[in-house]
């Protein structure tokens, strides 16, 4: 499972938040073409969501220059398939050339190639990867500073891990790195949920974040430092606010526990001060994300959902499919049991 979210600025209402007239043109009911045997859903879903990020979108029609690889330039073809969704008329639309893109990028690790099915997070992931090394080609993803990438500057999450001993206060040397997805497995946090319903307290809409972070925290224990006998959990600290947080959710089995009810409880705000141990940025302690993307894969198929923020209703793409969706929660429960990506 994986959610995309978007930052909402401190004091800011939704209204503020989700700020009404982008120029989408048609782009409310297009979707993307999907022939069979082509098993390009993973990808279409991942675009449909890009495309619905505001902050994403915008930002990447406003850059021109990149590092261009000809017929294998990711960059090129997204930004390609984003201009037919703002100025074609068609109701469908290929993804060709961003699926043959992928294809020739990844053909030695033999990932996304012609035909083949494969992870639409991981295809997202890969997505914002290849746009950092488009435009800023001499930086490594987990340095990267550039004011123009908007993958960084949009997208990533800088955290460093520790362990902190309270016995005898000993601590490891801080571990820095950058997540562009938060992976949580799904069954370390259907043990959380269970460990709060055992204690016969009420799943509250706002503790989603909290619950992500014990999963994630779920028997990863180490010896102290200083070798002192405790067993120490692992402490992340978030280090700067991104706009947009995306989570992925790593199944363990196609089949899935979580009931309706969980599902449910499962509340469409994030705050990030309960998602990590710590976070140093004062805009990143007062911020609350609200969820505003979903990619749920179903009997071998993906789909997904996006909140547009012009006529700020959710819409559900499937491939060429694309309606409205009255009801985010009731439309999602028959896909749940293998959502992928969730973003705020």
């Amino acid at each position: 499972m994986a959610w995309v979210k978007m930052f909402k600025r401190p004091g800011g209402g939704l209204k503020k938040s989700y700020q009404p007239g982008s120029m989408l043109s048609l782009a409310l009911t297009k979707g993307l073409l999907n022939e069979p045997g082509q098993n390009s859903c993973f990808l279409n879903s991942a675009v449909q969501v890009l495309w619905q990020l505001d902050i994403f979108r915008r930002s990447l029609r406003q850059l021109s220059g990149h590092f261009c690889l000809g017929d294998s330039c990711i960059f090129c073809a997204l930004k390609s398939i984003f201009s037919q969704f703002q100025q074609s008329r068609e109701r469908v639309l290929p993804s060709d050339s961003l699926r043959n893109a992928l294809a020739e990028t990844f053909k030695d690790e033999q990932r996304f190639q012609l035909g083949l099915m494969d992870d639409a997070a991981e295809c997202f992931e890969n997505i914002l990867e290849r746009i950092h090394l488009h435009i800023v080609s001499d930086a490594a993803t987990d340095s990267c500073s550039s004011k123009s990438c908007i993958t960084h500057q949009k997208f990533a999450m800088m955290l460093y891990e520790q362990f902190v001993c309270r016995c005898c206060g000993a601590s490891s040397d801080p571990h820095p790195f950058t997540e562009l997805v938060h992976y949580v497995s799904t069954t370390a946090l259907c043990q959380q949920v269970d460990r709060i319903m055992g204690k016969s307290e009420r799943l509250r809409s706002d503790m989603f974040g909290e619950l992500l972070q014990a999963a994630n925290n779920t028997g990863d224990l180490r010896s102290c430092p200083s070798n002192c006998g405790q067993s120490i959990k692992i402490r992340r600290v978030l280090m700067n606010c991104p706009e947009i947080v995306t989570i992925g959710f790593v199944w363990d089995a196609e089949q899935s526990d979580l009931t309706d009810d969980v599902i449910r409880s499962l509340g469409p705000r994030l705050n990030l001060c309960g998602l990590f141990n710590r976070v140093t940025d004062e805009n990143a302690k007062r911020s609350e994300l609200h969820l505003v993307g979903m990619i749920c894969f179903s009997s071998k198929h993906y789909s997904a959902f996006a909140y547009h923020t012009k006529s700020s209703k959710w819409m559900f793409f499937d491939d060429a499919t694309v309606k409205e969706v009255r009801n985010l929660y009731s439309s999602i429960i028959p896909l749940y049991l293998n959502v992928k990506v969730n973003i705020f």
